[in-house]
């Protein structure tokens, strides 16, 4: 996509909130090499420190604007027949050192299937298939090491707030969510508010089929055949009507495993079931690109709200690579920024490729 593209679609007042400061910021992400910190960033791209660091107070006092940006992104790229798909999923940010920060719980960390400490906060995100674009977040902290006990929030009520905060906002067809979610709670609120969802579901959980009510692992009507690896039957979850896909997959050490997933999208198979809330994947792998690539975790400021800048310039850089990964028909953001590095590292001076319109 072009920069004259993008004005064509984006009025002028929706980058406005790129201050000279959130571009030093948001390139240095995408080009530096070791930590992602302000010292790093003012060496290799020869811009003063304070230029850079004054990023934090701008974002800070944008924040709105700098999510309105991304929600007309993904206007740009939602069309009638694909209005895409919302993500909502939690990640750590791991600081196991950090001791002051107000933000530093304990929680479990996914990638080292591990509990550490650092920051946690859900995270929603829209894809197309094509392209991932990151747009909301919020911070969750462990009751126990929450000081104020009125201000504690379970993950799946922020969950909620940032489904509720983008209904309407953002175009997408339907949300899919982990295991996490697949609970009466969520599932009830899911129904209340009308919304088309495909979740994981834990094997313990029980359905009402007919005049059978059981557990997922036990069901009669969910027993797949050898050969089989897919079926799906009609049902209730708490007297939430659902549709229930069974799933026979590889397991570890080669091992088959059966997993469970119910939806309320109508004229799908039960593999059709399966491919959509497989569309969940993208934001793992965001989480990974942002974490190795962009220094997702490499903020050592303890302000919560630094941190939150430091969130929304990886949101944008991710975004980018994102873009490019689309108009240089690159296989993954990851290999989009080995070559916008090879580009950008030869000549410092160039600004960001897509963005260009409003990144200079």
């Amino acid at each position: 996509m072009s920069t004259l593209q993008c004005e064509q679609k984006f009025p002028k007042k929706c980058y406005s909130f790129l201050t000279q400061s959130i571009k030093n910021y948001i390139l240095g992400l995408l080009v530096c090499t070791g930590k992602k910190n302000c010292s790093t960033i003012s060496s290799t791209i020869a811009v003063p420190y304070h230029s850079v660091h004054r990023c934090f107070d701008d974002l800070e006092s944008r924040e709105e604007e700098a999510q309105d940006f991304l929600i007309n992104l993904v206007k740009m790229y939602e069309t009638k027949d694909n209005p895409g798909i919302l993500i909502v999923d939690s990640t750590q940010i791991k600081k196991i050192y950090g001791e002051k920060s107000e933000l530093l719980c304990y929680d479990h960390n996914g990638s080292m299937k591990t509990v550490l400490k650092g920051i946690s906060c859900v995270v929603a995100a829209w894809t197309n298939g094509k392209i991932v674009i990151p747009i909301a977040f919020d911070f969750w902290i462990r009751e126990k090491d929450i000081k104020d006990d009125s201000r504690y929030q379970k993950k799946t009520t922020i969950s909620k707030k940032l489904i509720l905060g983008l209904k309407g906002k953002t175009p997408f067809a339907y949300t899919t969510l982990d295991g996490d979610y697949g609970n009466e709670e969520f599932l009830k609120f899911l129904h209340k508010y009308d919304l088309k969802f495909t979740v994981r579901m834990p094997s313990n959980r029980k359905v009402v089929t007919g005049e059978i009510e059981e557990t997922l692992k036990k069901h009669p009507a969910l027993k797949l055949s050898r050969n089989q690896r897919y079926k799906k039957v009609k049902g209730f979850y708490k007297g939430v009507p659902v549709i229930v896909i069974a799933h026979k997959r590889k397991g570890k050490n080669n091992t088959k495993q059966v997993v469970f997933i119910v939806s309320n999208l109508r004229g799908l198979s039960a593999k059709e079931h399966v491919k959509a809330y497989a569309c969940r994947w993208p934001i793992e792998k965001m989480f990974r690109t942002m974490k190795q690539k962009l220094g997702l975790e490499d903020c050592q400021s303890i302000s919560t709200k630094k941190q939150c800048a430091h969130i929304f310039a990886n949101f944008i850089a991710f975004t980018e690579l994102e873009m490019q990964k689309i108009n240089k028909k690159k296989k993954s953001p990851d290999e989009a920024l080995k070559f916008f590095k090879s580009q950008n590292l030869a000549k410092k001076s160039q600004p960001i490729i897509y963005l260009e319109g409003f990144m200079m």
